[in-house]
């Protein structure tokens, strides 16, 4: 990987320095493959447009969230602000950098939304995201071209994979037993996290080299467990969500307008509330409890993101539940 890192240098300083007057434009384009906009457009598909599409879309964003992350555990490469003084990052990068999590979950998401409405103006606005989401990657100099030319490839793909896998999942689903369906859950869950205790040592990690500390000219802590407890704890509370409504029926999606407009407004209340309170409250250490304390968080948001808002919108008649 050292020979791509030097072979790739170049173009990034190069798209740096060219491509400067983009920049402003990048960093609202990488927004959206950031975690904050992935929460509020989550929700909001699941809760007042499509129910089916936004639990794939949920369910295949924390599948490749938490892949990119055992990947950067796993090659523990440099972004190119770490190992050039001429790149400056201009985003946040304190992962590892292949491969590119952002252009990896484009690739997935985007065109899991481009395949399933298949519209014609919806797969080239997604096609042209996923580009631009990657180039923005390369101009805010935190990844590489290689990098972003990965993420793709593991995005697309994880899509293949998905769509194909996807029916008999469906299937075996639907005829197994509550017990197994959470059983299956918890060791699905454990596989975002299992592989990466293998990798890295969770409290005692190898150093780093001197030279990206200094170069990054910031903190950085690539061997971090934050992205996959991300994943593993929202992936476990969206699907026990999943499974508890199932049991209990589904809420409708349909109704008028100021009913949709009223359940995102108090869903997203309920996101912000778990993300941002309690960021304030848990610590962020790197000692065990920070760690599982992390992994509740997240798993609390799958949770009110899947069961626990629509039962607060059928509490206050904004949806019926129903027996399917």
């Amino acid at each position: 990987m050292e020979y791509l890192t030097q072979f790739f240098l170049p173009v990034s300083i190069w798209f740096q320095q060219v491509m400067d007057w983009l920049i402003p434009i990048m960093k609202g384009i990488t927004f959206l493959g950031n975690i904050e906009f992935y929460l509020l457009f989550m929700p909001l598909l699941y809760w007042c447009l499509d129910i089916t599409l936004g639990i794939r879309i949920g369910f295949i964003l924390l599948v490749s969230g938490g892949i990119n992350a055992l990947l950067k555990q796993g090659f523990h490469t440099p972004r190119p602000f770490w190992v050039s003084s001429q790149v400056q990052g201009l985003s946040e990068g304190t992962s590892f950098g292949f491969p590119s999590g952002h252009a990896q979950n484009a690739a997935s998401i985007w065109g899991l939304l481009a395949l399933s409405l298949n519209k014609r103006w919806v797969k080239i606005l997604a096609l042209v995201g996923i580009l631009l989401i990657g180039l923005s990657r390369i101009i805010l100099g935190v990844h590489f071209l290689h990098d972003v030319l990965a993420g793709w490839l593991v995005g697309g793909l994880l899509l293949y994979l998905f769509i194909r896998l996807e029916p008999g999942v469906i299937s075996w689903y639907k005829r197994s037993s509550p017990g197994r369906r959470i059983l299956l859950l918890i060791g699905v869950t454990s596989l975002f996290i299992l592989p990466a205790l293998l990798i890295t040592p969770p409290f005692n990690p190898p150093a780093l080299p001197s030279a990206w500390l200094e170069t990054a000219g910031l903190e950085i802590n690539p061997y971090s467990y934050d992205d996959i407890l991300t994943s593993a704890g929202a992936f476990f509370g969206l699907g026990l969500g999943i499974i508890l409504f199932t049991k209990k029926g589904f809420f409708t999606r349909k109704g008028p307008i100021w009913q949709l407009v009223l359940r995102y407004l108090i869903g997203i209340a309920g996101v912000l509330l778990l993300y941002l309170g309690l960021k304030k409250v848990f610590p962020d250490d790197l000692n065990l409890i920070s760690y599982l304390l992390r992994f509740v968080r997240y798993g609390l948001i799958g949770l009110w993101i899947s069961f626990g808002a629509p039962v607060i919108f059928s509490w206050l008649n904004l949806t019926e539940i129903k027996k399917e």
